[in-house]
């Protein structure tokens, strides 16, 4: 009965919980979501689709911080302004390589898009540019999440039984990341 309610509700609210859980943590979502379309649960392109809204709505979040706030934040977050003049050469040399790389980005997911707002670049342009680079980093993380869930069930045997838990298991770490990385750009 309670893969019954789950599987439901993966079936029902799967996407949902993707672009939800997205804006706070991409990659563990995404493989999560990989698996669910491994299993059935879910489809591939509309799990590409609400990955890559969820990133995409995050940077433009981050951006329009940069631009409207970055002098604000900066003088009042020393370690933030210390990151983002780490990365301010790059990307002020190559702003369209950041964000097509950004997302690859572990740790530095907030300070790229916040630098690019700093910059000069048209908030249009970014748009579009962020628009095409979240769409690339949620299909690579897809595919390679559907791909690693086959590798899993070559090497494991099926892992229907132990669905629950391996779900359970990627919420708790997605949300322990989540948490985490809230606490450290708070610090």
């Amino acid at each position: 009965m309670a893969s019954l309610h789950l599987s439901a509700l993966l079936e029902h609210y799967g996407y949902v919980a993707v672009f939800v859980a997205g804006l706070f943590e991409g990659e563990t979502i995404l493989m999560l979501g990989a698996y669910a379309v491994h299993q059935g649960y879910l489809s591939l392109l509309p799990l590409i689709a609400c990955g890559a809204s969820a990133a995409f709505v995050t940077d433009q979040v981050y951006f329009y911080l940069g631009r409207k706030k970055g002098a604000e934040l900066l003088a009042k977050r020393p370690k933030v302004s210390a990151r983002i003049e780490k990365v301010n050469g790059f990307v002020s040399r190559h702003p369209i390589a950041t964000i097509f790389l950004m997302r690859f980005a572990w740790g530095l997911r907030i300070v790229l898009p916040a630098t690019l707002g700093l910059g000069s670049m048209a908030w249009p342009v970014y748009a579009a540019l962020d628009a095409a680079s979240t769409i690339v980093w949620a299909t690579v993380v897809s595919l390679f999440g559907v791909k690693v869930t086959e590798l899993a069930h070559a090497w494991v045997g099926r892992l229907r039984p132990h669905e629950h838990g391996i779900i359970l298991t990627a919420l708790a770490i997605a949300l322990t990341v989540a948490l985490v990385r809230q606490w450290r750009s708070r610090r």
